[in-house]
């Protein structure tokens, strides 16, 4: 079984660290502290960098400093692995736009998880759903090679790890049939969305009473539903929208707002715009679509044949997550200054420090757009996770 300490050094295994050297000096005092057995002073000091974390604006600093806590409360079991378990769903919810740091928390949290028997099933959850992004890593057009073969080398390892771990359960997991851990959090109380079930007592519908956020979509693309229907079938890709908990634990469910232990998941593979019935399908290589923990979702009708060869055409929808923090092969929808009138969807690829904003067209008149530096000449106004077909 790959462990713990095995994957912590892959963290930034293609680019060096970016903690400050401030907090690395309290990160050293912490682990002696902790090795040192004054685990007073070492949880006062851990405690102090969670607190830093959460005013740092790097992204990739915070990330790199609650895995660097959550190292050592699992080596030193702070909690019984508790502790371990609370930073790593912190870190995870941090790190979504991170595809490649988002699999390696979630292969260490799949780590911790698997210390308690309750909990083993939801270890190999954490597990599939770490490989199922790898093996997206490999598949990213424009990878340089030796990356590309170490993350297949890396996938043929995590496979062989939950094979492995399937024997160690009996035989009697059947790994294929575990969901995706759900990476979702309960609406917030401005959004009201309601839920409700369908005569049929097969479907459910979610309505959205709260207009979409003005600017928030491009002008080429300003015909949004305010109203979406979802109904349940089995035909296309999952997108989970909401987990199921047994019940709300007293204290809410820690940092990341979001129940480490669901029995289930509010799954569609099918909805409705306007009427009109649509099927989902992913953009990332996953069967499963997990709805962003920030809820910043927009429904973007598609115009124009810039990616027409994606299978992307003027009849769909996408479904758009407002970040600008694409990685390589993303679809995203970008405005480009001076050139497009209205944001476009374009394939996103960056090597080293140049950026490229690809077309992928039947249409001849559509070029790249080659750019040195992000934000400057291009604006990205979201990445693509779900394109909505008409059936």
């Amino acid at each position: 079984m790959i462990a713990f300490e095995d994957v912590y050094p892959w963290l930034n295994k293609f680019e060096t660290s970016h903690i400050r050297p401030s907090a690395d000096r309290i990160l050293d005092r912490m682990r002696t502290a902790l090795g040192e057995d004054r685990a007073g002073e070492g949880r006062s000091l851990l405690q102090l960098l969670k607190d830093l974390a959460c005013n740092f604006q790097e992204g990739e600093e915070v990330i790199e400093i609650l895995i660097e806590c959550a190292k050592s409360a699992y080596d030193y079991k702070l909690d019984g692995f508790k502790e371990a378990e609370s930073i790593l769903m912190d870190a995870a919810s941090r790190a979504w736009s991170d595809l490649h740091r988002r699999a390696v928390i979630q292969w260490m949290l799949g780590c911790v998880l698997w210390q308690s028997l309750p909990a083993r099933q939801q270890a190999v959850i954490s597990w599939r759903n770490s490989l199922s992004d790898f093996e997206q890593l490999a598949r990213q057009p424009g990878l340089p090679h030796n990356q590309r073969i170490w993350y297949q080398e890396v996938c043929c390892k995590l496979e062989q790890s939950l094979v492995e771990t399937s024997q160690e359960l009996g035989g009697d997991t059947e790994l294929d049939q575990l969901p995706a851990t759900p990476e979702v959090a309960l609406p917030g109380p401005s959004e009201q969305i309601s839920i409700s079930l369908l005569p049929s007592g097969s479907a459910l519908t979610l309505t959205s009473d709260t207009p979409l956020p003005t600017g928030s979509a491009p002008t080429q693309t300003s015909d949004v539903p305010q109203s979406l229907e979802f109904a349940v079938t089995h035909t296309s890709d999952i997108l989970q929208l909401l987990t199921i908990s047994e019940e709300i634990p007293a204290g809410d469910f820690g940092p990341s707002g979001s129940d480490p232990f669901p029995i289930g998941a509010v799954e569609i593979d099918r909805l409705s715009i306007n009427g009109h019935p649509y099927s989902i399908h992913s953009t990332r290589g996953r069967r499963v679509i997990n709805f962003p923990l920030d809820q910043k979702m927009t429904v973007v009708k598609v115009k124009g044949d810039s990616l027409d060869l994606e299978n992307i055409t003027a009849r769909d929808f996408v479904l758009l997550h407002r970040v600008d923090v694409p990685v390589n092969g993303d679809i995203v929808m970008a405005e480009i200054v001076d050139i497009d009138s209205s944001a476009t969807l374009k394939l996103f690829f960056q090597e080293k420090d140049t950026i490229t904003l690809k077309p992928h067209s039947s249409n001849p008149v559509h070029k790249p757009f080659v750019f040195n530096k992000v934000n400057e000449g291009f604006y990205i106004r979201g990445v693509v996770i779900a394109v909505l077909k008409p059936i």
